[in-house]
């Protein structure tokens, strides 16, 4: 163990959720070639991790590729997970969806489909605005944490990059366990989206980039065999309640602008067919529970965190 002496903890947490898809892989997945190639994968990324974080900590950045790979290698981890998530599902599910049981649970709350509601007011400008506001989301992280990193407040950038993929791994347990598509394959035809619902400039293009980094293919006719089981919960929920909290810790000047974008974004996943209610509503307690376990593990190193960042 003394070769892992210099992991932290979110270091640590990364490598315990490595570990995690390689037994899930090993004992799920049927196919042999992906089966080890997944688990090779992610051996070799706690080897080459492990040895980055060492030479930084013996070092203390003098390499300035090593410094810049130590802090930000987990947005790595979280691109590489969430395909390796996939894969396991993919291959080891069978095909079992749940979306009907999501979509009863809507029609329970709300005695209505709310994207089938939302589908009234739609427009081009509406749409527009909607599908940029959501696919901002991805550079919202980023952007947080190179606000932080830039101002060399390494001790607050490490407790929010840790909350943020903590988030993001805890939601990716969860499309493992009530594998979802979402409302625009099951209650709206994926194909005819972009002719219901059509932006200005921008939707297609950015409707087009965000499909492919789920795995759609580009003009195939079957998307749901290709689409990401992950409707429920809502990582893009989770993501933005978590940021707008770490903005609220350390940027509470900008609050009021995190808060009115999380609002807007949390509208565009349903307006937008992207989630069913039900995903936005379990997102809360996730983030909230996140959130509770990351100040836990964190809460001999908080206090200076928030006060030297």
């Amino acid at each position: 163990m003394n070769r892992f002496r210099y992991l932290d903890i979110p270091d640590i947490t990364n490598f315990l959720f490595l570990v995690l898809i390689s037994v899930l892989t090993l004992l799920f997945v049927d196919i042999h070639l992906k089966k080890y190639l997944i688990v090779f994968v992610n051996i070799a990324f706690i080897f080459v991790i492990n040895l980055i974080i060492k030479k930084y900590e013996i070092d203390k950045s003098k390499s300035k590729t090593i410094k810049l790979l130590r802090f930000w290698y987990p947005v790595i981890m979280i691109l590489v997970c969430f395909k390796e998530i996939y894969l396991i599902m993919m291959y080891s599910t069978g095909g079992v969806l749940y979306d009907d049981i999501l979509i009863q649970l809507d029609r329970t709350i709300l005695s209505t489909d709310p994207t089938v509601f939302l589908s009234h007011f739609a427009n081009p400008v509406l749409t527009e605005v909607m599908q940029i506001i959501y696919s901002a989301f991805y550079l919202m992280p980023v952007i947080i944490g190179v606000q932080l990193y830039t101002e060399k407040r390494y001790n607050a950038f490490k407790y929010a990059m840790f909350v943020v993929f903590l988030g993001f791994y805890i939601s990716f347990i969860g499309y493992l366990v009530v594998p979802a598509i979402g409302p625009r394959f099951t209650l709206h035809d994926f194909l005819a989206l972009n002719t219901e619902m059509p932006g200005l400039f921008l939707t297609q293009l950015l409707r087009d980039i965000i499909n492919i980094g789920e795995s759609i293919p580009p003009g195939v006719t079957n998307p749901t065999e290709y689409a990401q089981r992950d409707a429920f919960p809502s990582g893009h929920t989770i993501m933005i309640i978590i940021i707008t909290y770490l903005a609220y810790k350390f940027e509470s000047r900008k609050f009021y602008l995190y808060l009115i974008y999380c609002i807007l974004m949390i509208i565009s996943t349903v307006y937008l067919r992207y989630h069913y209610v039900i995903d936005l509503i379990a997102a809360v307690p996730v983030s909230v529970f996140t959130i509770y376990v990351a100040n836990y593990l964190y809460r001999k190193k908080l206090q200076s965190v928030e006060v030297t960042g």
